[in-house]
């Protein structure tokens, strides 16, 4: 997708406040349609790095990030940051990225080198030479991102399609062919299984945009046949998590709290609170801390901190470990609803086939049971089909697979109940002479494959 160039000046003036802002950065299109194979933490990483450089400028010195930074904005647990980082890091610094179009093919790494710094608990990194001209003064064809998205997205199949859906947010709808999605993800060699990739990947990350991020996604199966080989995605807005990249925040309770708790957490540990509680939970809470804090009974500030604003009112600790255990079984319950509901809607979408496929079953019983000519006529073409200078594929099945007397009308009716190939050559043929009958079928399921998201296409 090309995004429309702006005018110089209003670019240089967007590219500057992107830049300055913490959380947002552009991403050029061919970085986000390359072909990779990172983990979500890896992806976090990246992005965090690229939203901390100066996009506007000419160059692109080292970025220095520390661990505590990291550990707000990627997670893990605290006592094992330090390594768990620098594994994470040594296998990104060893990944590729491929993207070609019709002007280029480039094979990259996403960073050239990166340094740990032991004593002082920081990493440098610098990026590959050739992708940094996908990074720095983009004119076009590029996307904003705002990464507080991705803080809560733990595949990195829905960071991706977070990209994706922030792509072509404008235009509402995207498509990919599904080996192509396959590619893209480092998929190529794991699930060869369509299920297993719509269950594994495509639903997975649904469900976690619906969960975590201001966009999110249905989608639609396109078959050939009855294999789906490409998928057509519908782009909508989350009402849940809207408030977060609202403009509307009020940035000066945001600093108030975060002057107040500067010492134990970090600016996004308290941007996440303004994401799920209001300002005045926060600051009873932050303020109820302190004071404990104060009193000598507070051993981790920081852990007592999210207890404490994450409560509606400021009560003794069993009740707030048991509210908290109640969220999270809400949670849990709600992200089960959600799988629940797509299940449920897959087995109506199996059914509707079925009956739609039974229907024009006993359609065509129907004629044989009143019209025996036409049994003859199907056979007489089927053997006409396969002696024919161009024999179809279908027609050669059928006729191999055909059991009995081929002159036989009971044989005949015996191997179209059977199914296969037979009974889909005979369908086609039908279909051909009672186009009108045929059509008429399909007309009558169409309502409820619309509800359902479906197509015509779909029905087959």
């Amino acid at each position: 997708m090309d995004t429309p160039s702006l005018p110089a000046e209003k670019r240089e003036m967007a590219l500057q406040a992107i830049s300055k802002d913490p959380y947002r950065l552009i991403k050029t299109n061919p970085i986000i349609n390359a072909k990779f194979d990172i983990t979500a933490v890896q992806m976090k990483v990246f992005l965090k790095v690229v939203a901390s450089i100066d996009q506007s400028g000419d160059e692109m010195p080292e970025i220095s990030i520390s661990i505590k930074e990291f550990q707000e904005f990627v997670g893990g647990k605290a006592k094992n940051i330090h390594t768990y980082l620098q594994e994470e890091l040594t296998k990104l610094r060893k990944k590729d990225l491929y993207y070609e179009d019709d002007r280029i093919r480039l094979e990259a790494n996403f960073f050239s080198s990166i340094v740990y710094h032991k004593k002082e608990g920081y990493f440098t990194f610098e990026f590959s030479k050739n992708i940094k001209p996908f990074l720095l003064q983009i004119k076009d064809n590029f996307t904003v991102l705002d990464i507080r998205n991705i803080m809560y997205l733990d595949s990195i199949y829905a960071i991706r399609f977070y990209e994706f859906c922030k792509e072509f947010e404008r235009f509402r709808t995207f498509e990919f062919e599904v080996e192509e999605l396959k590619e893209k993800f480092g998929l190529t060699d794991r699930y060869k299984n369509y299920f297993d990739f719509k269950l594994k990947v495509v639903n997975q990350a649904r469900t976690e945009l619906i969960k975590n991020s201001e966009l999110y996604f249905d989608f639609e199966e396109i078959k050939v046949g009855k294999k789906v080989t490409r998928l057509k995605f519908f782009i909508y807005k989350n009402s849940k998590n809207n408030d977060v990249q609202n403009d509307s925040l009020n940035h000066e309770q945001i600093e108030e709290i975060t002057v107040l708790v500067k010492e134990f957490v970090g600016e996004k540990v308290v941007l996440s609170w303004f994401k799920k509680y209001s300002y005045q939970q926060i600051k009873d809470g932050v303020l109820y801390s302190i004071k404990e804090y104060g009193r000598g009974v507070v051993k981790d500030m920081g852990k007592y901190l999210q207890k404490m604003v994450a409560v509606p009112n400021i009560i003794d600790s069993g009740e707030v470990k048991k509210q908290a255990l109640q969220k999270k079984k809400k949670q849990q319950a709600d992200l089960q609803a959600v799988e629940k509901q797509i299940v449920a809607i897959d087995r109506l979408k199996d059914d509707l086939r079925k009956t739609y496929f039974q229907k024009r079953i006993d359609f065509v019983n129907q004629i044989f049971t009143t019209n025996g000519q036409i049994m003859k006529k199907i056979m007489k073409q089927l053997q006409a089909d396969v002696v024919s200078d161009k024999p179809t594929f279908l027609a050669e099945l059928a006729l191999n697979s055909f059991k009995g007397d081929k002159n036989s009308k009971k044989d005949f009716l015996q191997n179209f109940s059977e199914g296969a190939t037979f009974q889909a050559y005979s369908l086609d043929y039908m279909s051909q002479q009672y186009p009108t009958e045929f059509a008429k079928i399909k007309m009558d399921f169409l309502p409820l494959a619309h509800k359902l998201g479906m197509t015509i296409d779909d029905l087959v």
